[in-house]
């Protein structure tokens, strides 16, 4: 793969959000940034060997859970990266998450704005892909 400094990244996700990441990262292709989606498969053990690659590959992390940000598995996984990939980084560990508020909505339209979606990591990406 020949390196484009500044246009591919790293996306870090699972289950649900593992399908919404491919597709954001598919669309965002038409757009000459690539995007590598890492699918998190166990979270303990958690595959560090795996996800240090595909940083120190790509330079850019966007890390995507359907969690609060906030003590979200996402900040482990940024705590992770800091340690021991900080100097492969071109950018900020960048999150799409949901947001810090309490238990999921009931409501279906409060529900809909709380859950995290394919246009919201693909705004993700794109903030980064410009990092």
């Amino acid at each position: 793969m020949v390196r484009r400094p500044g246009r591919d990244l790293t996306i870090l996700t699972y289950g649900l959000m593992t399908q919404f990441s491919l597709d954001a990262a598919e669309q965002v292709s038409k757009k000459g940034v690539e995007a590598e989606v890492v699918e998190i498969r166990t979270l303990a053990p958690i595959d560090k060997a795996t996800i240090l690659s595909s940083v120190r590959k790509t330079n850019k992390v966007l890390v995507v859970h359907e969690d609060k940000k906030t003590m979200g598995f996402g900040a482990e996984l940024a705590a992770i990266i800091s340690e021991d990939a900080f100097e492969d980084l071109d950018g900020p560990i960048m999150r799409v998450t949901g947001p810090d508020v309490p238990p999921i909505p009931f409501s279906p339209n409060l529900d809909k704005a709380w859950q995290v979606n394919t246009e919201k990591i693909l705004a993700g990406i794109e903030k980064l892909a410009a990092y």
